[in-house]
């Protein structure tokens, strides 16, 4: 059984999965809209590697859920971290900008990031840490009042 424990500070919501049902690589988490403000999540993939996946909305003098923009980061600690930022009008991706990439054991060797379709966005890195070539692709995804990042 899955263990999952939140905890709420200010303005920041996180989430530990943890258990003997350990979340794959194409597992997805989901960010609450109509809450808002940022959200973390500590993930565990099979390899039992693990990642932290945060997903914040940008300041806005009028927020609404279907026009804002939201930074979406996932790091490996004391290796890498990638993000990128979504702008979301009218339910709709709009516009994937603002990449970023820090590298701590290695080189990037490329990166794309593109909107797939409307509802859409991905951030595709290729790294090489150490000696080993890596794939870094980070997913979001719109669906109903929701943003659901897939690592």
């Amino acid at each position: 059984m899955k263990k999952l424990s939140i905890i709420f500070s200010f303005n920041t919501i996180q989430v530990q999965a943890e258990g003997n049902n350990s979340l794959s690589e194409t597992d997805t988490i989901s960010h609450d809209l109509e809450q808002g403000g940022t959200q973390k999540f500590n993930v565990t993939n099979d390899s039992f590697e693990n990642y932290i996946i945060t997903i914040e909305e940008e300041p806005s003098y009028f927020r609404s859920i279907s026009n804002n923009t939201y930074k979406i980061t996932k790091e490996r600690a004391l290796q890498w971290k990638v993000s990128y930022k979504i702008d979301v009008r009218s339910h709709a991706i709009t516009r994937a900008h603002s990449p970023a990439i820090t590298n701590y054991l290695g080189s990037v060797t490329s990166s794309n990031l593109k909107i797939n379709h409307a509802k859409q966005a991905t951030y595709y890195i290729r790294m090489n840490l150490l000696t080993l070539n890596s794939s870094v692709n980070v997913r979001a995804k719109l669906l109903n009042n929701s943003i659901e990042v897939t690592y």
